[in-house]
C-alpha cells in the first residue's frame, strides 16, 4: 500500500481534551478530527470500524482500566451517523470488581443546533487472568493463513471509501470438510498500517477492534448497490488476546451474512490471528432497497 507525503497518518487526530458536564457530572473528554481514512461506503459519514476501535482505546486506556484484566467483550452501538466534523469521547467504569469489572464509553458530536449528543457508545467486560494453558482449547476450524490466500480477487475491496482503501486484503476458501460453506461464506485476512490515533500504538484488542467491522462486507450475500445492509452494533467476545508479534500483523475473519423476511439481518464472523482463533463477531443490520448505486 502506497503512501503520499501528504496522505494521512492515521484514523484521527488529536485536539486536546475538554471539560464537558455529564449527567454524572463534569467529565474530561478527550477531542478528535477523523480523517479521510475513516470515510465510509454508505454516505457522508464514517465507517463503522474507526469509531468502534476509538471507543474500545478509551475502554482500554481510560481511567478505571486495570492492567492486571484483560478485555473479554467489547459491544458497540452506533446511535447515529459519526460525522467526520469533530467528536469528543470519554469512559468511566460502571460496574467495578476484583476479578470482574465494566466499563462504558461514549461519543460525542455536535449537531445543528449546537448540542453535543451522543453518536456511539461502547462496553467492554474486563476480567482478571490466571494460567490455564494446560486446558487451552478453541472449537471454531482452522482456515487458510495469509500466505494461502489471494491478493488479486477481494470481493471487501469492491467496496468505495476512504477506510476500506485504507486496508490491505487478501481472500481465500473455505476448505473445511466439517463445514458449510454457503452463499457468502468468506475468508479474508485484513491488516493496516496506520494506527487509530496519529503518533501512538494500538494495543492488540484495539487493533482487532479496528478491523473486525469489516466481517460485514467480507460475510455480505447482498449486491451492495441494490441493497443497503448497515450494521447498527458491532458486539466482539474474545477467548484469547491477538498474538500480534509479527511484523505482518494479520487479523482473519472468516463471516457469514444473513437476512430474514422483514429488512432486518445479521452478520456473524470467527476471529483469528496467524496461531488460530481468538474470538467471534456478531453484527445487527438493517436492509433496506439501496436508493443510489454507491460511488
Amino acid at each position: 500500500m502506497s503512501e503520499s507525503a501528504d496522505q494521512p497518518q492515521a484514523y484521527f487526530e488529536f485536539l486536546g481534551t475538554v471539560e464537558m458536564d455529564t449527567k454524572q457530572g463534569p467529565a474530561t473528554f478527550e477531542r478528535f478530527l477523523c480523517t479521510e481514512l475513516a470515510h465510509g461506503a454508505w454516505g457522508p459519514f464514517q465507517h463503522g470500524a474507526p469509531p468502534a476501535a476509538l471507543l474500545t482505546r478509551a475502554l482500554e486506556r481510560g481511567p478505571g482500566s486495570d492492567s492486571e484484566m484483560r478485555t473479554t467483550r467489547i459491544a458497540v452501538d452506533l446511535l447515529g451517523q459519526v460525522p467526520y466534523t469533530e467528536i469528543r469521547t470519554r469512559s468511566w467504569v460502571s460496574r467495578p470488581g476484583r476479578q470482574i469489572q465494566k466499563i462504558e464509553a461514549e461519543i460525542l458530536a455536535e449537531d445543528k443546533n449546537g448540542n453535543w449528543r451522543a453518536v456511539a457508545s461502547g462496553a467492554a467486560w474486563q476480567m482478571s487472568t490466571i494460567d490455564t494453558s494446560e486446558i487451552e482449547r478453541a472449537f471454531d476450524r482452522s482456515i487458510p493463513g495469509p500466505d494461502e490466500c489471494n491478493d488479486e480477487v477481494v470481493p471487501l475491496k469492491q467496496w468505495p471509501g476512504g477506510f476500506i482503501s485504507s486496508v490491505e486484503a487478501r481472500s481465500g476458501e473455505d476448505k473445511s470438510p466439517v463445514h458449510h460453506s454457503g452463499p457468502g461464506t468468506r475468508i479474508h485476512w485484513v491488516r493496516t498500517p496506520y494506527p487509530i490515533v496519529e503518533g501512538e500504538v494500538p494495543t492488540p484488542i484495539e487493533y482487532l477492534m479496528q478491523l473486525t467491522d469489516t466481517a460485514n462486507g467480507i460475510g455480505a450475500t447482498l449486491d451492495y448497490n441494490k441493497w443497503a445492509f448497515m450494521n447498527t452494533d458491532l458486539v466482539v467476545h474474545i477467548h484469547r488476546q491477538p498474538n500480534l508479534d509479527t511484523t505482518d500483523r494479520w487479523i482473519g475473519i472468516s463471516a457469514r451474512g444473513s437476512v430474514g423476511p422483514d429488512g432486518i439481518g445479521m452478520t456473524s464472523g470467527e476471529l483469528y490471528d496467524e496461531y488460530g482463533p481468538i474470538g467471534r463477531s456478531v453484527q445487527t443490520l438493517l436492509v433496506r432497497p439501496q436508493a443510489a448505486p454507491l460511488a
